[in-house]
């Protein structure tokens, strides 16, 4: 937990710092100019455990999304995340498999950086619901306390651009980390996704 909080104020530190060295031309506003489309697949983590003890690993999220350009530098976009975890609630409870399904919508502005090369940095934030469901191997009710519901997320990331010297298919690929901290209902806390985006247009 307190090393994924210093992950997320180091990043936050490393945006504002370089905001006075934005350039004001047009640099990788070509990569992420007005009308170009990227979809990534990810997976993350998360600093949270929502039940006690887990049986299993802590949830281990998967999924895609995509991403459309309104003006340059500004996208907004829709992700769909996936979180399953089982667990033992009780002695006599039997094993519980838990799974939580996180649609969003999100906006994300992508800084110009002056200088510099093979990497970007960008910052926005998801909205969606996370859609909760348990079910349980001896078919008994669930009973506790976690539940569907809304989730806000601010956000920071950064795009690595390790093959944009390649020429032809390669160099659509970037590599893309992020960092969120979702403010809101029972699946709140600290996590973040590694992921790799491909430009569609």
């Amino acid at each position: 937990m307190k090393k994924a909080a210093l992950v997320l104020i180091a990043m936050f530190v490393l945006v504002f710092s370089v905001l006075g060295e934005e350039e004001k031309g047009v640099t990788k506003a070509k990569k992420f100019s007005k009308g170009s489309m990227y979809v990534t697949g990810q997976i993350g983590f998360n600093s949270y455990v929502a039940t006690d003890e887990p049986f299993d690993a802590m949830p281990f999220p998967i999924g895609a999304s995509y991403e459309f350009f309104i003006a340059d530098n500004i996208g907004i976009g829709s992700k769909i995340m996936f979180d399953k975890w089982c667990d033992y609630l009780g002695v006599f409870g039997g094993k519980w498999t838990f799974r939580v399904f996180k649609p969003s919508l999100y906006i994300k502005y992508h800084f110009d950086l002056k200088g510099v090369e093979g990497i970007g940095l960008f910052a926005g934030a998801d909205l969606g619901y996370s859609v909760f469901s348990a079910s349980n191997e001896l078919g008994s009710d669930y009973w506790g306390d976690l539940k569907s519901g809304l989730h806000l997320a601010p956000f920071l990331g950064t795009n690595l651009y390790f093959w944009e010297n390649l020429s032809g298919f390669f160099d659509r690929f970037l590599v893309t980390l992020k960092a969120n901290w979702s403010v809101a209902g029972d699946f709140s806390g600290l996590g973040g996704t590694v992921g790799i985006t491909f430009r569609i247009k």
